[in-house]
């Protein structure tokens, strides 16, 4: 990771009233649910980081994509600094089951009152910035 701060890109991925959450592991270390996403690369579209991250990851291609918030990501106990800029989707098709499946990740379907503990520290703070259950019915 560069000094600089880093741009990554997280999908609020909706099915009705749940959104999709899966761990997060580094080094094979649990740091909390988080949405499907990553960091960005050079010349990438958020669009197409948002879908390449969500294939990738979850096996999941989505659809009907829009803009949403962004947290501002500043991790103390490694001095890391990123932005995460949020796109909400509410169409998707698993493409990759062996992915959507997978048991480590543990991808899980939540309803907006009953996030998971402990979260990944962007999704954390959007949980505490934002009303996200108002972007369900936008």
């Amino acid at each position: 990771m560069s000094s600089g701060v880093q741009a990554a890109v997280a999908v609020l991925l909706f099915d009705g009233d749940k959104l999709l959450l899966g761990r997060r592991i580094k080094s094979q270390e649990f740091e909390g649910w988080q949405c499907p996403g990553g960091y960005m690369r050079s010349n990438e579209s958020l669009l197409a980081a948002a879908r390449r991250c969500c294939l990738q990851k979850a096996g999941i291609e989505i659809y009907a994509v829009e803009q949403g918030p962004y947290t501002n990501n500043i991790f103390n106990l490694s001095s890391q600094h990123s932005v995460t800029l949020y796109l909400i989707a509410r169409e998707f098709k698993v493409v990759n089951s062996a992915l959507y499946t997978d048991a480590q990740l543990d991808w899980q379907w939540f309803n907006i009152d009953e996030m998971p503990v402990p979260q990944f520290q962007p999704l954390k703070q959007l949980l505490e910035s934002y009303d996200v259950g108002s972007l369900i019915a936008r």
